[in-house]
């Protein structure tokens, strides 16, 4: 039987937990006003997705193009294979050797869980779930999701698309550096093999900046004209680490927003004025003396909005009021994630934490004040508290949920 509804009535979570749940293979057709995403599943896992307006193969050979692991004329070849012999694309690429299986494998990875990922964040559209006895997928190459991972890392992402959004509001944004690379200093942590994560969080060397490799491999494709696209292209890492990452490095003043480019790669609808004509030497000079200054000053708020006025400390309390709404939904996203993956809740906040759910820092309110949880007979019960610790208003979650037998 075809499951079928509006988003609104029925949640993006909900459909892909009931077909992990359920086991179910088949095709989910998501729609909405400007894109027809389909997602195949075998055995409740996904397999494949693709989107109407730009096809996986598009994408496929484009970003390794631009990840500098496949030639422009390699590709037109590969492409003319294709379409004479009908064989997938990266089948084609790796017969001729020219990439390797390990670059077809890990495209392939980010190339389908970020189009996953970002269905989550539509807010409308229909959808229609279509049994079927079996389905085709590169079998060779792509290793299965599970609905638990989508889910998990589905609620970890969409809950801070809105605070990013305020600082990247589109993938044509151009970023510049604000401090040179030589004052950069790389964290030999736990993910390139180094001492661990006590390395990365320790003191940096006088007059030098810290960062994590992953931090540092972002920080060096910022260039004053590389779109925010054209970093993820070429990287490739999922959209969300790296539009995170670049939020992060402009809160701590790292870099700065210099104008818009050309986001080839994306359909904004418009076609912007080339950044490079943009900003003249005082301009320059401007950011420069701006990004010093941004040093220099206090660095314990985590939102730092430089040069801000009194005028505009309402708007500040605002966005952090914003940023503590996230928060409290992102716990409360992660707590039923946990619950999905436990059988259980969990007992404490820490539990959440220790299952990799959120980082520590999202226990906390933007005032650094403790977010309230506690289980109660029907479900739980989690809150932002003034520094009085009464809950605040329109901040508290009273979820009921099934009782565990």
């Amino acid at each position: 039987m075809a499951l079928e509804g509006t988003i609104k009535d029925f949640g993006l979570p909900d459909i892909f937990q009931l077909i992990g749940l359920q086991r179910k293979t088949g095709l989910l057709t998501l729609k909405n006003e400007k894109d027809v995403v389909t997602v195949t599943f075998e055995g409740g896992m996904v397999v494949m997705a693709d989107s109407s307006t730009k096809r996986l193969e598009d994408r496929l050979g484009n970003v390794l193009v631009k990840q500098g692991k496949l030639g422009k004329e390699k590709l037109e070849d590969a492409l003319h294979t294709q379409k004479a012999t009908l064989q997938r694309l990266g089948h084609v690429l790796t017969t001729n050797n020219y990439i390797t299986e390990k670059d077809l494998k890990d495209a392939l990875h980010v190339q389908i869980s970020q189009l996953v990922f970002r269905v989550f964040r539509w807010r409308d559209g229909e959808y229609h779930f279509a049994p079927t006895d079996a389905v085709e997928y590169d079998r060779d190459h792509f290793t299965p999701l599970s609905a638990d991972y989508i889910l998990m890392e589905g609620i970890r992402m969409v809950d801070e698309w809105p605070i990013i959004e305020k600082k990247i509001p589109s993938m044509d944004i151009v970023f510049r550096p604000v401090v040179q690379a030589s004052l950069i200093e790389v964290a030999a942590g736990a993910e390139d093999g180094g001492p661990g994560i006590d390395a990365v969080h320790s003191a940096p060397s006088a007059g030098k900046v810290r960062l994590t490799p992953h931090e540092d491999q972002i920080f060096r494709k910022v260039d004053g004209a590389r779109t925010v696209q054209s970093i993820i292209d070429s990287t490739g890492t999922g959209e969300f680490d790296v539009c995170r990452t670049l939020f992060d490095l402009l809160n701590r003043n790292l870099i700065t927003t210099v104008g818009r480019g050309v986001a080839r790669d994306v359909d904004l609808g418009r076609r912007e004025t080339p950044v490079g004509s943009t900003p003249g030497w005082l301009a320059a000079a401007l950011i420069v003396a701006l990004a010093a200054v941004g040093i220099a000053v206090r660095r314990s708020e985590p939102l730092l909005v430089l040069g801000r006025p009194a005028f505009l400390r309402s708007s500040y309390d605002m966005l952090r009021g914003d940023v503590s709404h996230s928060r409290l939904q992102r716990l409360d996203r992660a707590i039923l994630a946990y619950r999905l993956a436990q059988g259980s809740l969990p007992r404490t906040l820490d539990d959440v934490v220790g299952r990799g759910l959120v980082d520590r820092t999202y226990l906390k309110d933007p005032w650094e004040r403790p977010f309230h949880y506690a289980v109660t007979s029907e479900g739980y019960l989690l809150s932002a508290v003034d520094d009085a610790g009464r809950k605040l208003p329109d901040s508290v979650i009273d979820r009921a949920v099934p009782q565990d037998k």
